[in-house]
């Protein structure tokens, strides 16, 4: 009896540890989500850029000169698991005033790369986008981005002296955090496949999930950044953006853009109007 009870054990165990490599496999090689537009398609001039990263990555990018003269640049960054066609629509608005660098991310749409990391090397991609327009004399650059997007802006920002304001929509305020989300339908499986995708993250990619953190880099950031939430989002909890704001207690140019409406990506037409105002009133400001 006492070994069959070990045996079961020992099954259960195992399938636990198979479990969390699963699923941490299906979290760092998801679909991709492959949006089949160019700025062509919105009647915009482009040029394509590749980008090359500290670490040997190339990136595909575009460059969107403004529609009137400008010295300003906002990089674009998309969510988990888009691309960088997915934020045309998002950021039309801002192409009359500002010249526009849309990124993917590595792994994600044009780019090279056989795994994302949620936030961990993305930060490399952030920043050798900022050195490819440093190197062509830009010096007002400002990033703006989605979910994952404006959590590796945050983080960025608070350790690159490039940028010079940021708009974080849905950021999460720690990797960790959406890790419990992540497995929050297996109730008390969560707790241990939390655990076990930490460690599965620590030996495969170098770092815990905590250690991916906007939260924590908030706390350091020096330069004006708008953060905007849905309090309805489900996807990435609002509990997330209220976080983030905490930490940024000390910054005096911080604003925060609280939506009643809309969802993760996802805003009604009264609610767009005032998302689009706030954002470039923010960067005209602040860029």
């Amino acid at each position: 009896m006492k070994s069959k009870m070990l045996v079961y054990l020992g099954i259960f165990v195992g399938s636990i540890i198979l479990l969390s490599l699963y699923g941490f496999w299906v979290a760092t090689h998801p679909p991709k989500y492959i949006t089949n537009l160019t700025p062509k398609d919105l009647g915009w001039k482009f040029e394509d850029i590749t980008l090359t990263t500290s670490d040997g990555v190339k990136l595909a990018a575009w460059f969107v000169p403004a529609g009137k003269s400008s010295d300003k640049v906002i990089v674009l960054l998309h969510g988990y698991p888009a691309d960088k066609a997915n934020l045309l629509g998002w950021a039309e608005f801002l192409h009359q005033d500002f010249n526009l660098f849309f990124l993917d991310f590595r792994y994600f749409g044009s780019s090279e790369g056989n795994i994302t990391t949620i936030g961990l090397q993305e930060q490399k991609d952030l920043e050798a986008a900022i050195g490819y327009l440093q190197e062509k004399g830009v010096d007002k650059i400002g990033a703006m981005g989605f979910s994952l997007g404006g959590a590796v802006a945050i983080i960025v920002g608070a350790k690159d002296g490039g940028i010079g304001a940021i708009v974080s929509d849905s950021a999460y305020a720690s990797l960790s955090d959406m890790s419990k989300v992540y497995y929050k339908n297996l109730w008390i499986l969560e707790y241990p496949l939390s655990a076990l995708t930490a460690l599965w993250s620590k030996i495969f990619l170098g770092a815990t999930p905590s250690k991916i953190s906007p939260e924590k880099a908030a706390r350091s950031l020096g330069i004006p950044i708008l953060l905007i939430h849905s309090r309805k989002d489900q996807i990435i909890p609002f509990e997330n953006a209220l976080k983030i704001e905490e930490a940024l207690k000390q910054n005096q140019e911080a604003q925060f853009l609280f939506l009643e409406k809309g969802t993760h990506g996802a805003l009604p037409s009264q609610v767009l109007e005032e998302y689009e105002k706030t954002v470039l009133e923010f960067f005209m400001k602040h860029l």
